[in-house]
């Protein structure tokens, strides 16, 4: 028999009487294990002697003296609204607490994500930095001259087919004069 099931039997013997198993298997420990029985011994010697005592007078006014700590205990621990009654919280402080740490918590996650949010932004923006200047060094833009006839050649696409047809019209008959 191991400790764990001796200590089981002494608190058993301690709470109530042990049945015919229990003593069986009790007497089967005391016989492999002398320490064993030295501290039954001692554990039954010490249930005579409280057993032997003498019940403790109860004082005359021990229900006034309860009563009067229950309502001292009442007035340092004024009792809680009403709203936090209904929903059984009795220290309303506690979940509270626990909800502003949790804002807290979102709210400096939040913090992280759009820092980390605006590094991407930044890093990305410094590429396409690094590829215009790449591409700025490679190919020069084109002369001013070039620029100067552009808005004519935008007109150009806003035309009309139609005179496109009337033009081809005219240089066919050109063609044929």
């Amino acid at each position: 028999m191991n400790n764990a099931e001796f200590n089981l039997l002494l608190e058993t013997a301690a709470r109530r009487g042990l049945t015919a198993g229990e003593k069986d298997r009790l007497q089967a420990c005391l016989a492999s294990d002398p320490a064993a029985k030295t501290i039954w011994d001692e554990e039954e010697a010490l249930t005579s002697l409280l057993g032997g005592l003498p019940d403790a007078p109860i004082a005359s006014n021990f229900t006034a003296q309860v009563l009067h700590a229950v309502e001292r205990d009442e007035q340092n621990h004024p009792a809680a609204p009403a709203i936090f009654r209904w929903l059984r919280l009795r220290r309303p402080a506690h979940p509270f607490l626990a909800a502003c740490v949790t804002l807290v918590f979102l709210a400096l996650g939040h913090w992280q994500y759009r820092i980390a949010q605006r590094e991407k932004m930044a890093a990305a923006l410094a590429n396409v930095a690094r590829s215009v200047e790449t591409v700025s060094q490679i190919a020069p833009l084109p002369a001013m001259e070039m620029w100067k006839d552009y808005e004519p050649i935008s007109r150009l696409a806003q035309t009309r087919p139609e005179a496109d047809q009337e033009l081809i019209e005219v240089l066919h008959e050109l063609a044929l004069k």
